[in-house]
């Protein structure tokens, strides 16, 4: 994507100015992940995140292997102007540019060192760049050292008289007269969960009528008061609101926006659900007026599509209004202030465009979970992605046989309009607080026989929905989802599951393998696209069938990736398992995996050999699959394994891993781990 340099704006903000310092950029080794397009074995580095192609130029900012997609704060590090960005906990982004269109266009990023990143960033009159964080009910400001990449800290509050302790998201400004204003939230004290263990089979999180038996909770906004930034004096500390609390379940950002010269200033927040406030501020008290939803270009209170919204302002090179940068769990976004107010006053904001960098690796949203296959008939094998966020994406290979490359990440059309499920009130078997996530499980496969490779979805509302693909000039596109039944009644199984599908090495009847009420495997076979009959359970060769758990229930139940594959290549169907760390998939009558390892356990990637027959499937206990001779860990929540031959003749694998990113696996470093029956 073409990119110009725009002219920068040195405009004020509430005393806050920019200033341009000659440093060079200088990544410190190790800050950023390898994403080399090639290696010795196979397509990519192996083990590193899988890189989007060269032929796009530019990919999405996200999380990466050692830093999360938290944006803290923007500012003038290496003399471009005030876009230079933070990212949660260590991590600095050298501004390149804009692109065409006027997004911002990052270089790798540069490890700082210091205090982590646990608040908010602001530059104060002096040009000095300051960090921001809690400490419990005190507060620390730390000074930005542009030499050493350091925050080192200035000054700490006395405790403060609050009523707990302070949530990460900070924000703050200097007012006319040198006072420094912080606002914050703080828990209101009310406990989430039911009573009861909410892992237990028997735990009951909705009563009878569908209502949530915890609490909602809630966080309220504080404003504190300090004379100057020594932060010794302490003016006031009140609330700045009203009512129970202004911010449901957490609050993952506020920033100080600038919306014109006949508007004030305006602290802007965007809470757990995505949704974006925003409280006009008195330039003279640092007090606040009730709070307005920013909107988007119908009227309509903005809400982030991906819980867990966090934000910083910067302003536009042009206009000198705030724009918007929001991350979220996976993905870093651009929000364009339009200058113009809903008839209420509310600020109205341009629809969300990727944050772009240099030397990007595929970034496609926290716990995404991958399935290839030749999606758009053009020979080469594309991804088709679920993730948290309850989307499907398209990765196009955009490579050849014997160069695999990956275009950006795109939406798919699913019945004309992007994929966007979400749990709501009542989704999520752990509580309204999961609203905003989805997690979307799809399963590649041409379902109805037509040529054409389908979706089997599952997804965080454990309702197995089916996707067919549609012809499309404009690229891939599905049908609206339809339900699969089961005994005539909408097939509803364990929650997070990505299902297995395979016709058993013989042409025919295909067969759905999920996890089912009691979290064990169990074959369904399709009787027409939207009807399957329940099949038999699958089995060890003890006779035993396959938990996914043994010690845990409820909300740890389902979450396996399962993969129908003959990965030893011994002419039967065997499954790959992508298990997250609380599963315990049997490895021997009395020891389970990967919760048998313990406080060392981590989303592992399961083998369960089939060492029956494709007629009459007996399985193995499972083991694992070892990289270089190690065993596999990647995170907590989940991983997605999908063997795959790119062209070389080779099945490899391909991982998706927790915070968003593909790991490439070659054949030939992997093995099958030893363990004692």
């Amino acid at each position: 994507m073409p990119w110009k340099s725009k002219g920068m704006i040195t405009r004020a903000l509430l005393l806050v100015t920019f200033t341009v310092w000659g440093h060079g950029l200088k990544s410190a080794a190790g800050d950023d992940q390898k994403v080399s397009t090639s290696s010795n074995s196979g397509y990519f580095t192996p083990a590193y995140p899988v890189p989007v192609s060269k032929k796009v130029e530019y990919g999405q900012l996200g999380r990466g292997e050692n830093y999360r997609s938290i944006v803290v704060g923007a500012a003038d590090v290496f003399g471009s102007g005030p876009y230079d960005l933070f990212v949660f906990p260590d991590r600095l982004f050298p501004f390149r540019g804009f692109s065409e269109s006027g997004v911002p266009v990052y270089r790798k990023p540069v490890k700082i060192t210091g205090s982590a990143l646990n608040g908010t960033i602001f530059t104060g009159p002096d040009k000095t760049i300051y960090g921001l964080f809690a400490a419990g009910k005190k507060i620390r400001l730390c000074k930005f050292d542009r030499d050493k990449k350091e925050f080192q800290q200035q000054a700490l509050s006395p405790e403060l008289d609050l009523p707990g302790g302070m949530g990460r998201a900070l924000a703050g400004f200097i007012d006319t007269q040198g006072q420094f204003h912080v606002y914050c939230s703080i828990a209101d004290g009310s406990s989430y969960r039911p009573p009861g263990d909410h892992h237990a089979a028997t735990y009951i999180p909705y009563d009878g009528a569908g209502f949530w038996r915890g609490n909602i909770t809630r966080r309220q906004l504080y404003h504190v008061i300090f004379d100057s930034l020594d932060l010794k004096k302490v003016e006031t500390v009140s609330r700045a609101g009203q009512g129970p609390g202004e911010f449901l379940f957490n609050l993952g950002g506020m920033t100080v926006v600038h919306l014109g010269e006949n508007h004030p200033p305006a602290l802007v927040t965007s809470d757990k659900p995505g949704v974006i406030r925003c409280f006009a501020i008195d330039p003279e008290t640092g007090s606040l007026s009730p709070q307005k939803l920013v909107n988007d270009q119908e009227h309509v209170g903005l809400r982030h599509p991906v819980i867990n919204a966090n934000l910083c302002a910067v302003p536009d090179p042009e206009t000198g209004l705030s724009n918007l940068i929001v991350g979220d769990t996976g993905r870093v976004w651009f929000y364009r202030c339009s200058g113009q107010f809903a008839p209420n006053g509310s600020p109205i904001y341009e629809s969300a465009c990727p944050v772009l960098r240099e030397d990007a690796h595929l970034c496609l949203g926290e716990l995404p979970v991958i399935s290839p296959g030749d999606v758009d008939g053009d020979g080469l094998t594309d991804l088709i992605v679920g993730n948290d966020a309850g989307q499907l994406l398209f990765v196009k290979n955009i490579g050849d046989q014997a160069r695999v490359e990956f275009a950006q990440p795109q939406s798919v059309p699913v019945g004309g309009k992007p994929l966007n499920i979400k749990a709501g009130y009542r989704g999520s078997i752990q509580g309204p607080g999961e609203g905003m996530w989805g997690y979307t499980c799809p399963t590649l496969y041409d379902w109805n026989g037509d040529g054409r490779l389908d979706v089997i979805l599952n997804s965080i509302m454990a309702d197995y929905m089916l996707l067919l693909q549609e012809p499309s000039e404009d690229g891939v596109a599905f049908s609206e989802p339809k339900p699969l039944y089961c005994d005539g009644l909408q097939m509803h199984l364990a929650w997070r599951s990505q299902p297995a599908i395979t016709d058993w090495g013989t042409p025919g009847r295909l067969c759905l393998i999920a996890l089912d009420e009691q979290n064990l495997l169990r074959r369904f076979w399709r009787i027409d696209n939207q009807n399957v009959e329940r099949g038999e359970l699958l089995t060890l060769k003890d006779g035993t069938p396959i938990t996914a758990n043994v010690d845990e229930a409820a909300g740890q139940t389902g979450r396996a990736k399962l993969v129908a594959h003959d990965w030893d290549q011994d002419g039967k169907i065997d499954l790959l398992i992508g298990a997250s760390r609380g599963l315990s998939f049997p490895a021997s009558k009395s020891t389970y995996l990967p919760s048998g390892y313990l406080l060392t356990r981590q989303a592992s990637i399961l083998f369960l050999r089939n060492i029956g027959s494709n007629a009459e499937p007996v399985f193995d206990y499972v083991r694992q699959l070892d990289f270089q001779g190690k065993r596999i860990g990647l995170g907590i929540h989940s991983c997605s394994p999908a063997p795959v031959d790119f062209g070389r003749g080779v099945v490899d694998l391909l991982v998706g891993t927790e915070n968003g990113t593909i790991h490439y696996y070659p054949r030939e470093t992997l093995s099958i781990s030893t363990l004692p029956d």
